[in-house]
């Protein structure tokens, strides 16, 4: 059994194109904070400035001036520790360091079944909270905690940038399917996803569909609120 089912490996881009936008997003911020920093000290030599502006300039001349460093400490830190690849085998999903060595696994035999009757063993849920957050779905699934309670656990697969991610997730589901039948899957995820329910491949033209009735929705919520700002509050 273990034998039949593939291996699949993740995607991702050109790493030089990867680091030329990393390092262009550095020298951004590090330029944004070389500019707050010298309209903080032009402030400091007027007098008639108002302090509350001084102190605005350098806060977000720290906050500019921190990320930038953070960024320059994540591209040059230990490159062993760092996950640059995914593959998921008869084992479940492994994050993989240059030298193909497993920092870190979901493996398939360690999920557990949800101990919440409405929610399902694997499910989808959106990456953000607030009005825009169904936009962009997450995978979840279920572990034990420390107290060997299950616990909901993402499947972060964007830890890098991935080309194939929904091929990915689909096949994850495939060995989910195979090696752990126990385990309920929420039919949503195949939709957030745009996976074919039968196959679990993805399927570009899903995607397609689904943003062109998003980027519809949104223009048609801008055009409702532009319609109501100038032809209804201009009565008022």
């Amino acid at each position: 059994m273990k034998e039949a089912f593939p291996e699949m490996r993740s995607e991702t881009y050109n790493p030089q194109y990867i680091a030329t936008v990393r390092w262009s997003i550095v020298i951004l911020f590090a330029a944004i904070a070389v500019v707050l920093l010298r309209f903080f000290i032009d402030t400091l030599s007027e007098p008639s400035t108002d302090t509350a502006s001084d102190m605005i300039f350098f806060l977000l001349f720290l906050i500019a001036g921190s990320l930038s460093g953070w960024l320059v400490y994540e591209m040059m830190r230990n490159q062993d520790e760092k996950i640059i690849g995914l593959l998921i085998n008869h084992q479940g999903i492994l994050f993989l360091n240059k030298h193909n060595k497993v920092l870190s696994a979901i493996k398939y035999y360690d999920l557990v079944k949800s101990d919440n009757p409405y929610t399902k063993d694997i499910f989808s849920e959106s990456a953000t909270n607030g009005k825009y957050g169904s936009f962009r779905k997450n995978l979840y699934v279920h572990q034990k905690d420390e107290n060997r309670q299950p616990q909901k656990k993402l499947v972060g697969l964007d830890v890098i940038p991935l080309k194939n991610r929904y091929d990915l997730i689909g096949h994850f589901l495939k060995g989910v399917q195979m090696f752990r039948p126990d385990l309920k899957i929420n039919p949503e995820v195949y939709k957030d996803f745009y996976l074919d329910e039968k196959a679990l491949r993805y399927t570009p033209e899903n995607l397609k569909s689904d943003m062109k009735v998003k980027i519809i929705t949104i223009a048609v919520v801008i055009l409702v609120i532009l319609a109501f700002r100038y032809f209804f509050l201009d009565e008022i």
